[in-house]
């Protein structure tokens, strides 16, 4: 199986069962952000808390195409129980990455190179870590 063929399935995977995917309202959660995507009807809410200085729990809820809800997985399973800090540097190097720029992503987020060349699904791909960066700005105070 190649690289390509293998991301796909991976991306699949947290399509088919997404994790950390919410089925109610995030409201009891400190932080919530939303972002949305018009042209593709994408619509994803990030939530989580700030614990100690850890994010834990970190929930998404909303609808969008496979590329937007299997990021939107991946994502919570990356910052979870993550540094508010780390998280925000694992955001911006997810902006650099998906822009084509060299940068330093945690090997679980490689399956989003199988639709990083292709420019419509960069937004689909970004759209939960926007959410999160916002959310995180937020907590700020």
């Amino acid at each position: 199986m190649s690289d390509t063929q293998l991301y796909k399935a991976q991306l699949l995977e947290h399509f088919k069962k997404p994790r950390n995917k919410a089925a109610g309202n995030l409201a009891e959660l400190q932080r919530v952000a939303r972002g949305s995507n018009p042209s593709c009807g994408d619509d994803i809410e990030v939530g989580f808390n700030i614990v100690n200085d850890i994010i834990e729990p970190i929930l998404f809820r909303g609808r969008g195409c496979s590329v937007c809800i299997a990021s939107a997985s991946m994502m919570t399973e990356v910052v979870s129980g993550a540094a508010p800090s780390q998280a925000k540097a694992i955001a911006k190097q997810m902006q650099l990455w998906i822009a084509g720029e060299e940068a330093d992503i945690p090997a679980s987020l490689q399956a989003l190179d199988a639709v990083r060349h292709h420019p419509a699904r960069k937004k689909c791909v970004m759209l939960a870590w926007n959410a999160l960066s916002e959310g995180l700005e937020a907590s700020n105070g």
